[in-house]
């Protein structure tokens, strides 16, 4: 059994990093660091469940390497204020690309 496939990135009472013994179709068992397995009703656990870990680290990798290039996170805007946020594809095109451009 993989740990890693079972490591969730979740919204319960704060933002964590959870591991699941099982999700079922009605309960789901979870456990934070350093507790035991709690359960909680697969709908609770469906609109808190945000990605895998491992997609989480992607994307915190992706904006962190964006960061490091001097990439900017805001695109200009003819709006009231004048600039909105890139989406995620957005920086990690432009990530990409100027890594490659380096390398």
């Amino acid at each position: 059994m993989d740990i890693a496939k079972n490591m969730w990135w979740v919204y319960i009472n704060g933002y964590r990093v959870v591991q699941t013994r099982s999700i079922g179709y009605k309960w789901v068992y979870y456990k934070t660091t350093h507790s035991r397995y709690k359960r909680i009703s697969r709908a609770k656990w469906d609109k808190a469940c945000i990605s895998t870990l491992a997609e989480h680290q992607y994307k915190l990798g992706v904006i962190n390497q964006a960061h490091d290039l001097g990439i900017s996170m805001t695109k200009p805007s003819r709006k009231k204020y004048g600039w909105s946020f890139k989406t995620f594809e957005e920086l990690e095109a432009e990530a990409l690309a100027n890594k490659q451009e380096v390398a």
